[in-house]
């Protein structure tokens, strides 16, 4: 009941109301986007292309590396009423676009749909490995992925490919979305996928299974990727970043003493130079246009962006936004 209900609500919410509407003008921080889409990459720079949510394409011109590899973004009608599955020809369509030729590696955050349900079959058409928690393996499992090409993660052990050194940091996922007084939380008794599961399929069979940052060493520049707005007390004190791709879903409707603590255990405990906001984006609006911000039911992104703003200004450090598809060079 509970479940209709919330599906209700935010059917109502995209007809007649302002509830679903986007929680911030983009145009409102125009001066923080990157313009420029950079295709060429020299010698010990790393070109990083963003895809919305928390999908990130790291590039040093020998290879690639991936978080997450969210590309379907399926409409909310799916996503609340039926099932979702990974849609073949768009994914193609961005291997081919963005020369996505040597991805040796694709590291999932967890395992929602939001991040995870594309791996599989990224995967198969790249040939690239699969990392995640035991939930996203058995989401690899669903599709059929090679065994040999999935490797469940080991929090603090270095994995290398080619120049880039990856590490996996346990983190927590972002504190649960509440409607009517009510948290869409997983159950306690059920927090993992247990068994392979196979598209199409529903979203809430898309099981968090545990939560990581990832940090990526590579030709002497160091990113760190957090895709989830919360944190562990002083679990990435030992990891230094020039740019840190910082999650900020539902950031702007925390309270105040949170948003502190997530600055100051995030971008003050890396000394990070640059942030990159990710996961601010309506992930259930396409990746073909451009991006627009999460909804007001979920989120206040101005109120989220203005926090960021005020505190890396203080402390003299760059903020960057990107549109998707946007490419950088760092």
């Amino acid at each position: 009941m509970r479940k209709l209900i919330y599906f209700s609500l935010i059917s109502i919410s995209l007809c007649s109301c302002k509830a679903f509407k986007p929680s911030a003008n983009l145009s409102d921080f125009e001066s923080y986007f990157a313009e420029e889409k950079l295709d060429s990459i020299q010698k010990n720079a790393i070109k990083v292309t963003f895809f919305g949510t928390s999908t990130l394409l790291f590039d040093d011109g020998e290879n690639q590396i991936i978080i997450d590899g969210f590309f379907s973004r399926p409409p909310v009608g799916k996503v609340a009423f039926g099932k979702v599955k990974s849609d073949e020809s768009l994914i193609r369509q961005i291997i081919e676009k963005h020369s996505i030729k040597t991805l040796k590696g694709i590291f999932v955050c967890h395992s929602h749909y939001d991040h995870a349900m594309d791996a599989p079959l990224l995967s198969q058409l790249t040939g690239a490995k699969i990392y995640g928690s035991s939930s996203t393996l058995n989401l690899g499992k669903g599709e059929k992925v090679s065994e040999t090409n999935m490797e469940l993660f080991e929090p603090g052990k270095r994995i290398n490919i080619g120049d880039f050194q990856i590490t996996v940091i346990n983190s927590k996922h972002t504190p649960p979305f509440k409607l009517l007084g009510k948290s869409n939380a997983t159950a306690p008794n059920h927090p993992n996928i247990d068994e392979p599961l196979q598209q199409p399929a529903k979203v809430d069979h898309y099981i968090e299974g545990g939560t990581y940052d990832i940090y990526i060493e590579c030709n002497g520049k160091r990113f760190l990727v957090k895709a989830s707005t919360n944190y562990i007390e002083g679990a990435l004190k030992n990891y230094p970043c020039d740019v840190f791709f910082l999650g900020t879903a539902m950031l702007g409707i925390q309270h105040n003493e949170f948003q502190e603590n997530y600055y100051n255990e995030t971008i003050s405990a890396t000394r990070a130079k640059t942030v990159i906001p990710i996961h601010w984006d309506n992930f259930m609006h396409p990746i073909s246009k451009p991006l627009i911000a999460l909804p007001n039911i979920s989120d206040n992104v101005t109120a989220g962006f203005n926090f960021l703003l005020n505190k890396t200004k203080a402390d003299n450090i760059k903020l960057q936004l990107l549109q998707g598809e946007t490419s950088v060079v760092l």
